[in-house]
């Protein structure tokens, strides 16, 4: 069964804005319309606010109605007890979206829930999309940005990112990514998600020809069936999702509830629901970055062989077991592969060589032409270099860059480990390398990215 994509395309790229509570002392509001001006909003924007006559250089309107157009997407950015009225308003205008920014719903008290349960009621009657309540904002990086708390412009990438969690989504997963130079095509905080839910963002993107890979962060669902049937029927598509979900302890699932409303529910099952459907989940931050990073670069490798070369024999042997445990298959290099490597006095290899390969320290100094060799052969559908090194002077700088030069010229994917200090001079000139620090981690990505061939 396939499911409807919702319109969605008014919130993440609309040509007009209303800000409604617009003013340059409000933190959420404020910030929200600079970042909208400073990266690249070329469309309408209405501020409205009954208490101003102009804000940034704009004549500033008293409600909603009086805005001279109908815009695409209205911004509420008002007290709780506004917040229904204004969206009101606005899908009787005709708008066909609104982002909620303002907080104090279902994760404060009584009164909070019950004015969420009647803005999901007007929504659905006067027929406008809610984002939120209790959200930081969103992002397109072909779009629009609108978010207060975004320090930087984004630059156009194929991950996705759907958030539970607002703060994480953009000062987090955003500024991180960013510091590596891993960029999002799309980023949503979902808030308490009273009308647009989880699953309603990932049907969206996944139909989208910019994303290549969704990323969500769960705290709790009130429709976990559809969002393991949407989340199942993406990936059969080619579009993976990965999920850090939280709540496996009962402090963390408590922390959640007075956070969005929502309840986190049996980690066993949800367990059980990610392996049904397909859903990779990710323990933790940068481990969710590397692998969206590892799954927007790559297409699926043709088959589970991979080829490791290693500049440390005890890390080979770690990463041989590793990769048993997960299924992957280590063929041995033999014929013209393992003569041209025998050749290589650099070396310093005596008889035969293994899978994993063992090129010690010395065979950092020639990456290119051990990649070359093992590239050539077609027994490999995959290929690690992990580096065992510290990387804080100019030769790690210069393993840096061959490792970079040979992920650019392969024609099948290539993970790099670096498991040595690193400076940010090396960390600059491989960063756009799927690249991992942790042995466990390295194997997660290609076993992973199997496990998603067409079943």
């Amino acid at each position: 069964m396939s499911h409807k994509v919702p319109a969605l395309d008014p919130l993440f790229d609309p040509g007009s804005v209303a800000v409604v509570g617009a003013s340059p002392d409000s933190f959420y509001a404020g910030n929200l319309i600079d970042n909208l001006l400073n990266y690249g909003f070329d469309g309408a924007l209405y501020p409205v606010n009954p208490n101003r006559d102009e804000v940034w250089d704009r004549t500033c309107y008293d409600s909603i109605e009086d805005v001279p157009e109908t815009v695409d997407l209205v911004v509420v950015s008002v007290p709780r007890d506004y917040v229904v009225d204004v969206v009101r308003s606005a899908g009787q205008r005709g708008v066909p979206a609104a982002l909620v920014v303002t907080a104090g719903f279902s994760e404060a008290d009584e009164h909070g829930a019950e004015l969420e349960t009647t803005l999901a009621r007007t929504a659905e009657e006067v027929g406008i999309h809610v984002v939120g309540p209790n959200c930081i904002g969103l992002m397109a990086a072909r779009g629009a940005t609108l978010t207060a708390t975004c320090s930087r412009k984004p630059n156009p990438g194929k991950i996705a990112l759907v958030s539970q969690s607002g703060a994480l989504a953009f000062t987090t997963f955003f500024e991180r990514a960013a510091d590596i130079d891993i960029d999002f095509s799309h980023i949503v905080s979902t808030g308490n998600e009273a009308d647009l839910t989880t699953s309603d963002y990932i049907t969206y993107l996944a139909a989208q020809e910019t994303v290549d890979v969704i990323c969500v962060y769960v705290e709790g669902l009130n429709d976990p069936e559809r969002f393991m049937r949407v989340a199942d029927e993406a990936t059969r598509n080619g579009t993976p999702v990965l999920a850090v979900k939280i709540g496996q302890s009962d402090i963390a699932e408590e922390a959640t509830l007075s956070h969005t409303g929502s309840l986190t529910g049996d980690d066993d099952g949800w367990q059980a629901a990610f392996r049904q459907t397909g859903v990779q989940r990710v323990p933790d931050i940068p481990d969710l970055l590397s692998r969206a990073s590892a799954h927007a670069n790559y297409d699926p490798p043709k088959g589970n062989n991979i080829a490791i070369a290693s500049t440390s024999g005890g890390l080979a042997s770690l990463l041989a077991d590793l990769a048993d445990e997960r299924g992957l298959n280590l063929p041995d290099i033999d014929g013209e592969t393992e003569r041209t490597l025998l050749d290589m006095e650099e070396l310093l290899t005596f008889g035969e060589f293994h899978n994993p390969a063992d090129i010690r320290g010395y065979g950092a100094e020639v990456l290119p032409e051990i990649a070359d060799a093992l590239l050539a052969d077609d027994a490999y559908d995959a290929y690690v270099f992990a580096i065992g090194l510290s990387g804080v002077d100019e030769r790690a700088a210069n393993v840096a860059a061959d490792l970079e030069g040979i992920v650019e010229r392969a024609d099948d994917p290539v993970f790099v480990l670096w498991t040595g200090r690193k400076d940010p001079l090396t960390k600059r000139r491989y960063r756009r390398t799927p690249s991992f620090d942790k042995p466990s981690r390295y194997t997660r990505i290609p076993a992973d990215a199997w496990t998603r061939l067409p079943r």
